[in-house]
């Protein structure tokens, strides 16, 4: 469906910039917990996505959910739901897994019952849409009645996977190297380039190896990208081995890449426990592999946003993955946006 948005909000400033940047229009700088029930209704918005701070429910932080005062503004702006004359007939709302099981999700549902919605909810992943990147999110829909879902079993329950779809599974799921920069395959190496020296990850990968996933542009999969990625080495995404070929002799001699595209490398300080995507190997062997980074282009082509879109000159790189590490998957997003808004006519 044709879409216009009649207003975008965020307090993040750079966030509003990037956006105005590639959208035409300077997001709202206020906390939408507080606009007046009035305020909402001046924009006849039909549909609201919303997404708001994911810090109290994630299972790195200390998880106090609705008492989190980051939760407060989506709390205080369902309760405007109630008061306004024209009520948005789509709703999205969008946060990590484990809001599912937050105080504020039933907050959420019992207030879409109360106001006459009718809910479907989802943890959805880009790997189940055949992109080979692992971001695990939730989602709520929510639709006014008298409007229904295309399959209305679905209603009020969280389901995991996609709505009508099923996970697409390795196979058929693409590699990394379709959504890797062309300049950056190996063939073109070169240490000295302002392209390649600024995404090497450098010697001081060698610590953390036991604790960083490794990937190749033959894998299928990489791990979710944080907004603390090139910054820390642990759990903040996936690293690139671009020289993660076979080693010379045939198919025959033992390879850097198995058959669903994992790398496999192993240092003796690695603990067994930290060895499931890694073999024995020796400085000589890692340096070869040439581990580096994925650009900041590179991440957004794994949450499928669209070439056109970039960033102004001003944002710095490590800015740049710190909010594509805060992003959604445009892909995702897309599907569950066209299954809201198809009221079965």
């Amino acid at each position: 469906k044709d879409a216009v948005v009649v207003a975008a909000f965020d307090v993040n400033p750079l966030a509003n910039a990037v956006y105005e940047y590639n959208h035409g229009l300077r997001p709202i700088p206020t906390d939408i917990g507080s606009l007046s029930a009035r305020a909402l209704d001046a924009y006849r918005a039909d549909t609201w996505v919303l997404s708001p701070p994911c810090q109290p429910y994630t299972r790195q932080g200390h998880q106090r959910g609705s008492e989190d005062p980051r939760a407060e503004s989506f709390i205080k702006l369902l309760e405007k739901l109630e008061g306004l004359d024209h009520k948005p007939k789509y709703l999205l709302v969008e946060n990590v897994v484990g809001f599912e099981e937050s105080a504020t999700r039933s907050h959420l549902a019992e207030t879409m019952r109360r106001n006459g919605y009718i809910t479907q909810e989802f943890l959805v992943s880009p790997l189940e849409l055949g992109i080979p990147y692992s971001r695990s999110r939730y989602f709520c829909l929510a639709k006014l009645s008298p409007a229904r879902f295309p399959d209305p079993s679905g209603d009020f329950r969280v389901a995991t996977g996609p709505p009508l779809a099923g996970d697409v599974g390795p196979p058929t799921r693409a590699p990394l190297r379709d959504y890797l920069l062309p300049e950056l395959d190996y063939a073109s190496y070169d240490v000295s380039s302002q392209a390649w020296s600024g995404c090497l990850a450098g010697s001081g990968a060698r610590r953390y190896l036991g604790a960083v996933d490794i990937v190749s542009p033959l894998s299928r999969r990489c791990c979710c990208f944080t907004k603390s990625y090139s910054r820390y080495l642990k759990g903040t995404g996936s690293l690139i081995a671009a020289n993660a070929v076979p080693l010379e002799g045939g198919a025959g001699s033992r390879g850097f890449v198995d058959d669903r595209g994992l790398v496999h490398i192993h240092l003796s300080k690695v603990s067994p426990e930290d060895r499931e995507n890694l073999e024995k190997t020796d400085d000589e062997i890692l340096d070869r592999l040439v581990l580096r980074y994925f650009t900041p282009r590179e991440v957004a082509n794994l949450h499928s946003f669209p070439q056109s879109f970039g960033f102004p000159d001003q944002v710095t790189k490590k800015q740049r993955y710190s909010l594509l590490g805060n992003s959604l998957s445009v892909a995702v997003v897309t599907q569950l946006l066209e299954y809201l808004f198809d009221d079965g006519a």
